[in-house]
């Protein structure tokens, strides 16, 4: 009988149930399932980052994915392992990865505050968030505000300070903001603080001030995010990546450090970018008829017979209030479906585009080709090899 193959996955984070490491746990299992490999887990229930090299004596996996390696990489010994933004100070270079393009996740969070064309932008980050992931972001972010000749101001806490001093300088910083402040913290979690600091210095979101976060992990049950737009990155793939990769390696099918790339998929909008002109019945009823109805070939006409207004004023108000046209919002709906469809599910590309609302299979080709440089074929294949 052929031995059983295994990849331990090893997340001594503490917050295993994040959905951020939940979709990248669904990636590893899925490559692993299509080839016979077996995925076991190791986190805080199950032990200690030091008793890591009986555990894999035990188990003798083909190789490790390890989250967050707040351990030495001798635990591992000569076991292959993938590493996710392994940290400066310690040696991971015996380590493969995969990277996520931050720079494409700071592009998408300036597209959507930019906009409204904001006066000034501002970035957010934290130093328990200094690696590379985090600096890019926030660096990348700041130039594309110099090359639109915009100010950015930049807060960043120290790493002395306790939660309370820090929350205590960021609530003062956020009240000194100007008006019309665009804001982009670099990932929900430092979003989610940002918000809380413009509640309690009475700035309303999106009047006052607009907020981008990043990950894409909330949900509607999620109360602190409910309102924050957020870049979602795709952290399913980077599972699947990171899978294809380790075994790989393991097989010594592939032996160059090539590192597999993964990014966003889109902005998912919330109330904190959807503008600050007139807030009109008839837009947010818009906006809400929009989320449920994209996907049934909901069109722009529908929308202006139902607003009981003229055309022009209902595009004027819709604009105003949400940053952009009606059109965008319903196509931007649509393509998240897509995605999901064409990453969860293996419904056949030839009938997506009737399952979405896009008017023909010609229109979404063009539609996701342009937003993704590839086509749908292609989109979905990277995840089924």
């Amino acid at each position: 009988m052929t031995p059983t193959r295994t990849i331990l996955y090893v997340n001594f984070s503490g917050v295993a149930s994040d959905r951020m490491f939940r979709r990248r746990l669904d990636g590893i299992r899925r490559y692993a399932k299509a080839r016979g490999v077996e995925v076991a887990t190791l986190g805080q229930r199950d032990g200690r980052p030091e008793e890591v090299p009986q555990i894999l004596e035990k188990l003798r996996p083909v190789g490790c994915v390890v989250e967050i390696p707040d351990m030495e990489p001798k635990y591992f010994a000569s076991v292959p392992i993938l590493v996710f933004d392994p940290p400066p100070y310690q040696d991971w270079s015996a380590a493969i990865s995969v990277a996520c393009d931050e720079k494409a996740v700071a592009e998408a969070a300036f597209r959507e505050l930019s906009a409204e064309d904001p006066p000034i932008y501002a970035v957010v980050s934290y130093w328990q968030f200094d690696s590379r992931w985090a600096i890019e972001r926030a660096e990348v972010f700041k130039g594309l505000c110099r090359k639109e000749g915009k100010e950015c101001l930049s807060f960043r806490s120290r790493k002395d300070e306790t939660p309370e001093e820090r929350a205590a300088r960021l609530g003062e910083w956020v009240a000194a903001l100007p008006r019309r402040c665009a804001i982009f913290a670099v990932n929900d979690a430092i979003a989610s603080d940002v918000s809380g600091a413009l509640g309690a210095s009475r700035r309303a979101m999106p009047h006052d001030a607009t907020l981008v976060g990043a990950n894409g992990d909330a949900t509607d049950e999620d109360a602190a995010m409910q309102d924050i737009s957020s870049v979602k990155i795709d952290f399913e793939l980077s599972g699947y990546l990171a899978a294809k990769a380790l075994l790989a390696w393991a097989s010594c099918h592939a032996r160059k450090r090539e590192v597999p790339v993964f990014g966003p998929l889109l902005v998912d909008r919330r109330k904190s970018t959807r503008g600050r002109g007139r807030r009109m019945p008839f837009v947010l009823e818009a906006v809400e008829t929009i989320r449920r109805r994209a996907c049934d070939g909901l069109s722009v006409a529908e929308l202006v017979r139902r607003s009981g207004v003229s055309k022009s004023l209902f595009n004027l108000r819709f604009r105003e209030a949400v940053g952009h046209s009606a059109r965008d919002e319903i196509e931007h709906v649509r393509l998240d479906r897509v995605f999901t469809l064409l990453a969860e599910t293996d419904v056949p590309i030839g009938v997506i585009s009737d399952m979405c609302g896009f008017g023909s299979r010609i229109e979404l080709r063009k539609i996701f080709r342009a937003r993704t440089k590839t086509s749908m074929t292609k989109w979905r294949a990277i995840r089924r090899e």
